[in-house]
């Protein structure tokens, strides 16, 4: 169903307890598949769970049933702008989101087009974006070095906390979150939350990208830039 190097990217991820719904997994895709008149085409990658191509749409699952709802509403929330992923429907109490297919699918162009669609939506009932940052610094970045970096953390939250007008976020925004569709790019993955336009530029503007119609002061970038460190080392 899966092979074992994505099993262990969700063993990091959710600790071994997840071996459960690993091996459950064969028949939670056929009910799902059933529902949905799918066939599987291939797995993709993924470190939150396990998405599926099938032939008329994507099927993604994940074990934290929190973080399909979540994603849920954030896609809800774009679905008047193209620059996002379709969400067709959901069955939120197996973990799954049924996505629209981006074809051709390939690492987008430019990518960085995508930002200033993203912080047009509505930010009301999102959460903020502090506590995505107290998420990156104190789980997984931690988990990633096996180190907890207090400093850059607090110069993190304290830029969070800055009095900035605040949009709604991607918050896990990066190039290969980034597709290419019939129409452009398309920005998939979200991890929504509330705050400084800045964050959702730092990759753009630490990989040299080409900034279209950045909303941001590039100068607010830079001190994001200087507080995340320890993720770019």
């Amino acid at each position: 169903m899966i092979d074992e190097d994505a099993r262990a990217r969700l063993v990091r991820r959710f600790g071994t307890d997840v071996n459960a719904w690993v091996d459950a997994l064969p028949d939670l895709l056929a009910t799902l598949t059933a529902r949905w008149d799918l066939t599987v085409v291939r797995h993709m990658p993924g470190g939150t769970g396990a998405t599926f191509r099938c032939t008329t749409a994507v099927l993604k699952l994940t074990p934290d049933h929190d973080i399909a709802r979540h994603e849920a509403r954030a896609l809800t929330a774009w679905a008047a702008t193209p620059a996002v992923v379709g969400l067709l429907d959901t069955d939120l109490t197996r973990g799954a989101l049924l996505l629209d297919t981006i074809d051709p699918g390939t690492p987008a162009a430019e990518p960085a087009k995508v930002v200033p669609h993203l912080h047009q939506a509505s930010p009301k009932g999102f959460p903020p974006l502090k506590a995505r940052v107290d998420f990156l610094f104190e789980t997984v970045l931690t988990r990633r070095t096996g180190t907890y970096y207090a400093t850059e953390h607090h110069r993190a939250r304290k830029l969070a906390e800055d009095d900035i007008p605040p949009v709604l976020l991607h918050g896990d925004m990066h190039p290969g979150n980034v597709l290419q569709g019939p129409h452009g790019p398309v920005a998939i993955d979200p991890r929504a939350c509330v705050g400084d336009p800045a964050v959702d530029w730092l990759d753009f503007v630490h990989g040299g990208y080409d900034l279209h119609g950045a909303d941001v002061d590039l100068d607010r970038v830079h001190e994001w830039l200087a507080a995340f460190k320890p993720f770019y080392g």
